[in-house]
């Protein structure tokens, strides 16, 4: 079977917007899945591919199949139909095409890094820290085109925005984007520009 294209450069690996709706939108749930994801997923290729040079096809299949599961689980569609080819492949040869399992490993790659943007944001230690002029102007950036990452940025960075916001600011930011008016949390965003 021949390898699936990748997907364009500048796509998203995971819809995070339609992952938070299959959360039905709760968006601490939602950020569990995609750090489970993230954890438990980060060696499949190389566990993959040590089924395979073991000469054990089931135990690659079942790998490729739960990756699968769990891809379509946070909305990483590419990586999705990757792993249904590649388990495909190894149910009718017992083996798959190496450059089908190079671009399972690509796709893989683009949607760790999507999550290590997302989640790798410093715990909040108490310090306060507000978030940075970069921060901030990403999140204008997302809003001003309709990102539907942006709920999840401003869950998993909240006290950083709201040390930058203050509490009045950052209620009406949240009330906001919780309900998708993107245009009205870029006006509230917009007030900041000064600081």
């Amino acid at each position: 079977m021949p390898p699936s294209a990748p997907p364009p450069a500048g796509d998203q690996a995971i819809d995070l917007a339609a992952g938070l709706d299959r959360m039905m939108g709760d968006h601490a749930m939602h950020l569990r899945v995609l750090g489970r994801f993230r954890a438990d997923y980060r060696d499949t290729v190389g566990r993959l591919r040590q089924a395979i040079g073991d000469g054990e096809p089931v135990l690659a299949q079942r790998v490729v199949h739960t990756l699968k599961g769990a891809a379509a689980m946070i909305e990483a569609r590419a990586l999705r139909q990757l792993a249904l080819d590649t388990e495909l492949a190894l149910r009718a040869q017992g083996n798959a095409d190496p450059r089908l399992i190079d671009t399972l490993e690509t796709e893989l790659a683009r949607v760790l890094v999507q999550l290590d943007l997302l989640l790798s944001a410093p715990e909040d230690t108490g310090s306060g820290a507000a978030a940075s002029r970069g921060e901030l102007a990403c999140l204008r950036a997302m809003l001003d085109v309709g990102d539907g990452t942006a709920p999840a940025l401003l869950e998993a960075r909240h006290a950083a925005f709201l040390a930058a916001l203050g509490p009045e600011r950052m209620r009406q930011l949240d009330t906001a984007v919780g309900s998708f008016d993107f245009e009205r949390a870029l006006a509230v965003l917009e007030k900041n520009r000064g600081s």
